[in-house]
């Protein structure tokens, strides 16, 4: 389940499916989005709970506009993201708008790096920008936010 209570979001979390694209010789896989009001779990992306790059996509204008509002997002808002017992915060760090439409493979494929694999810990949250034209990406990144540790006792 995902919520960002900054934007109002409350949505469930489906497995996503991709699609293969050619491009001149070249097969590529893209991500398709939930057509209803969910988010999609990129399945080769982390689960909750492990290390990795987590990916979330959903349509910010059609089939219930589950990411309408993910432009709205400042850095240090707090993600919700919970499952299986396990809920985990994650804390806004990068809100990008990046062209997409019409542009070189390789501006696609360097794009496309925010929702690859990754060592570091965390949420990737990815949907098409503007409302009235999907021209561009937004690509919202939060970082796990990590309890306060117990206080210790002064020695």
């Amino acid at each position: 389940h995902l919520a960002i209570p900054a934007i109002g979001l409350d949505a469930p979390i489906v497995p996503t499916l991709q699609r293969s694209v050619t491009v001149g010789e070249t097969d590529y896989y893209q991500w398709l989005a939930p057509d209803e009001a969910a988010s999609g779990w990129h399945t080769n992306s982390a689960r909750l709970g492990e290390h990795g790059n987590l990916v979330l996509n959903g349509h910010h204008n059609v089939f219930g506009e589950v990411f309408r509002d993910l432009e709205n997002l400042n850095a240090g808002d707090r993600i919700l993201v919970s499952g299986a017992g396990v809920i985990v915060a994650y804390e806004v760090t990068n809100v990008m708008i990046i062209p997409e439409r019409n542009q070189p493979v390789a501006q696609r494929i360097e794009n496309a790096r925010w929702i690859e694999p990754s060592v570091d810990d965390r949420l990737t949250l990815i949907t098409c920008w503007p409302y009235e034209s999907n021209t561009h990406r937004l690509i919202v990144v939060a970082r796990p936010v990590v309890p306060d540790e117990p206080s210790r006792p002064a020695y």
